[in-house]
């Protein structure tokens, strides 16, 4: 069975959609969302509906919980993202946000997960590679665990389990602008990152039609 995990969309749609297509391609049915499928860029609408429509399993981000609550503490660059979406989305969209549980911890195919968006410990914790260790396992109390937040994807390998980081669908950070994701293979219980280019200009088109700060759609070429 091949499961995927994704990340950090942040409203991204194109990326999603090519992210969608590989999937299919590949016949994968099972995909969980580690946090923060909106903010940033300018598809929230959309981007939850392709996320119902593949009956994608979500968690809240940090952006997605500011949508909901405001921005305190978010540095101006997301949170003029924020308050467009907040100005922008449905009534729907944000039952579909307020919804959304902070973490999943269940068994994936008799291995015990848990998905968190930051860290087990907080929402807007940043767990790069070289932080990971196995204490996280134990304090998710866990073999797999999915986090996210950093936008740069990883697989980290211990005796007692795995800590994945599928990277960003939306706003790469990790020099390489391709969506990524991390695939399972569950009858090798295998792990592989994922790279699926995708059309950019209509994203970058949409942050400078809508007024949203010049620097989110610069990135995108650079994935940085």
């Amino acid at each position: 069975m091949l499961i995927a995990f994704i990340s950090d969309i942040h409203a991204n749609l194109p990326a999603l959609q090519a992210v969608m297509d590989d999937m299919s391609s590949k016949n994968i049915r099972t995909v969980f969302c580690a946090g923060d499928i909106l903010g940033y860029y300018t598809f929230p609408e959309e981007t939850i509906g392709l996320l119902k429509e593949r009956k994608v399993t979500c968690i809240a981000g940090n952006h997605d919980r500011a949508i909901l609550v405001g921005v305190k503490g978010m540095n101006s660059i997301a949170a003029s993202a924020i308050e467009w979406t907040r100005r922008t989305i449905s009534q729907a969209s944000f039952e579909f946000l307020r919804e959304l549980p902070n973490s999943i911890h269940r068994p994936v195919e008799g291995v015990m997960t848990a998905v968190h968006h930051g860290s087990p410990r907080f929402v807007s914790e940043y767990v790069f590679e070289e932080h990971v260790s196995c204490e996280l396992l134990d304090m998710a109390g866990a073999r797999l665990l999915v986090l996210g937040h950093t936008h740069v994807p990883y697989i980290v390998e211990f005796p007692t389990g795995t800590v994945i980081n599928p990277g960003s669908v939306g706003q790469p950070r990790d020099g390489d602008p391709r969506a990524s994701y991390i695939l399972l293979n569950t009858s090798e219980w295998s792990f592989e990152i994922v790279r699926v280019d995708y059309d950019r200009e209509p994203v970058m088109k949409a942050v400078m039609d809508n007024g949203l700060p010049e620097m989110l759609a610069q990135r995108l070429p650079r994935g940085r």
